[in-house]
């Protein structure tokens, strides 16, 4: 009880102490409510919000009981927070090149194609990576680390469970299992095609940008509306409708705040 108290008096400071970056939170969860009105998952968003703060609870308490032993070392944020956008501006021309419906990807010229490809170095992080090891930074510099990785579980089971109860016909598990081939496939592809660049994303993006403007909070939000403007393309693609494809980055805002918390 000790414990849950700590950890809820630990949230409030940092509500005051950011206050900027909570009221952007805020503006997201109630432009995501309004977004379940307009869809008619009000309940649905209410419960996702929810599930978001409970992750983040867990992870303020594994925080508190299991304390980061060591920061990230950011030798030169100018230069550094530079080159993520501009990793950043490729890989989502990328985006733009094969999804947005301003090219026919379908007809275009094989040699424009071929000239593109290498554009998807941007997408799954691999330049971005180069970069950083060029630069000197080993491994465990850039987030790869087993430190914090206990906290995935409840995190997954909190995520699982609600959308069981409130969203039983959406993205569950099973659909995941069947569309990925089974559990191996979703391992590969959840946690090393998806989970582990986009991470790898947040890890330099965040720590770089909030070095610069001395402010985590800030470039936590920021890099989190980046990565979830990242998908518009490919969903306007889907469904060839602007609105909802914006709708959309703006929805998965909270999840990708959640994961962007556990770094």
């Amino acid at each position: 009880m000790h414990l849950i108290k700590t950890t809820l008096q630990f949230q409030l400071e940092k509500i005051k102490t950011n206050f900027l970056a909570f009221l952007l939170i805020a503006a997201t969860a109630i432009i995501t409510v309004y977004i379940g009105y307009l869809h008619h998952t009000i309940k649905q968003s209410i419960a996702y919000l929810a599930a978001m703060w409970l992750c983040s609870f867990f992870i303020d308490f594994f925080a508190i009981i299991k304390p980061a032993t060591n920061d990230f070392v950011v030798s030169n944020p100018k230069r550094e927070t530079t080159l993520f956008f501009i990793c950043f501006l490729l890989g989502t021309t990328f985006f733009l090149i094969r999804f947005s419906g301003m090219v026919d990807w379908d007809h275009l010229n094989r040699f424009v194609k071929l000239a593109a490809i290498p554009l998807m170095l941007f997408v799954y992080p691999i330049a971005l990576a180069s970069i950083m090891f060029l630069l000197k930074y080993k491994p465990s510099d850039l987030g790869l680390r087993f430190q914090g990785l206990m906290i995935i579980v409840p995190v997954v089971a909190i995520s699982v469970i609600v959308n069981r109860f409130f969203c039983p016909t959406s993205l569950t598990l099973n659909t995941i299992f069947t569309e990925s081939g089974g559990i191996i496939g979703t391992l590969y592809t959840g946690f090393i095609l998806a989970g582990l660049s986009e991470e790898f994303f947040r890890v330099i993006g965040q720590t770089r940008l909030g070095a610069l403007i001395n402010n985590k909070g800030i470039a936590w939000f920021v890099i989190t509306v980046l990565w979830a403007c990242m998908h518009i393309p490919k969903w306007y693609n889907d469904q060839h409708n602007i609105t909802e494809a914006v709708l959309g980055a703006v929805r998965i805002i909270p999840i990708g705040l959640m994961w962007g918390y556990i770094t």
